[in-house]
């Protein structure tokens, strides 16, 4: 799933070109084993109406969800599930296998939401008429933000039993992080995954807060990761360059960088996660 450097890094790219921009038409192409990606809306015609004629005044992101302001309030709310990509093209190239949405642009542009897993869903969202299906602004704190501090997040974990893995991947405790950057957070910052996550002292918050915004900058200075799917790709369809860097993520029994000793894997909350078992404790 793209996290929090794959989403920023399609924000990035994609604000420049489409803020100021007008939405001529919205589309989505016919599927025969039905449309999933506003499966929440029952009716479909209300919602692509309520996008065609407005203007994309800005680009913005919260955690791993997109937020495309409109200039009537609202916001356009995509979130790319597990194999989302927005790939930004004139509208007389090919169309892609597996596209679920197309923005089609005044002036000949589009932006199409390529999707072939059908997890990526697309939301309105506008606080003033209450229509707050999905509400991204509800989510936790933002770990590159100046307030995401190790006294806050010490303060989240207080109490807990659970494995810290698991509750860094819960949103409402820190927004935007996911399998990748939760297991190289916990290398660079030397604790178990499985560790108690209310037993982590003062020092070891620094250090993970601290190795949390280190892996994020650098994720997105190299325009995320494409991991061993490929499946995440910028906008104009190129892979991302933090798989070259990775220490732990989807590198099982392989060296770990530090000591040698091979990468292990365990599940936690669901999911796989990829650690040393002698530098993480």
């Amino acid at each position: 799933m793209p996290e929090l450097p794959e989403v920023e890094t399609i924000r990035r790219e994609l604000a420049p070109r489409i803020a100021g921009k007008k939405i001529k038409r919205v589309v989505i192409p016919p599927d025969p084993r039905g449309c999933r990606v506003i499966r929440r809306y029952p009716c479909r015609r209300r919602f692509l109406s309520r996008l065609a004629g407005r203007t994309i005044t800005s680009v913005g992101r919260r955690a791993k969800y997109l937020l495309f302001d409109l200039d009537d309030g609202r916001v356009l709310i995509l979130h790319l599930g597990m194999s989302g990509q927005l790939l930004f093209r004139p509208r007389s190239a090919p169309r892609f296998s597996h596209t679920r949405l197309v923005i089609r642009f005044a002036g000949g542009d589009e932006l199409c939401f390529v999707d072939p897993r059908k997890f990526g869903e697309a939301y309105l969202f506008s606080a003033a008429e209450e229509d707050t299906l999905v509400n991204p602004f509800a989510l936790g704190p933002e770990p590159l933000d100046r307030g995401y501090t190790a006294s806050r997040l010490r303060e989240s974990l207080s109490g807990r039993k659970g494995p810290i893995k698991a509750v860094l991947l819960d949103q409402k405790v820190v927004a935007g992080l996911g399998n990748i950057y939760t297991d190289e957070a916990l290398f660079r910052s030397g604790i178990s995954p499985l560790r108690p996550a209310g037993s982590l002292s003062g020092e070891e918050a620094r250090k993970l807060v601290k190795s949390i915004r280190e892996v994020l900058r650098e994720a997105i200075r190299c325009r995320g990761t494409s991991a061993a799917d490929r499946q995440y790709v910028t906008t104009a369809g190129a892979l991302g360059g933090f798989q070259e860097r990775l220490d732990v993520y989807q590198r099982p029994d392989r060296p770990c960088p530090r000591c040698g000793a091979p990468i292990a894997t365990t599940r936690v909350a669901g999911r796989t996660a990829h650690f040393c078992p002698r530098c993480q404790v």
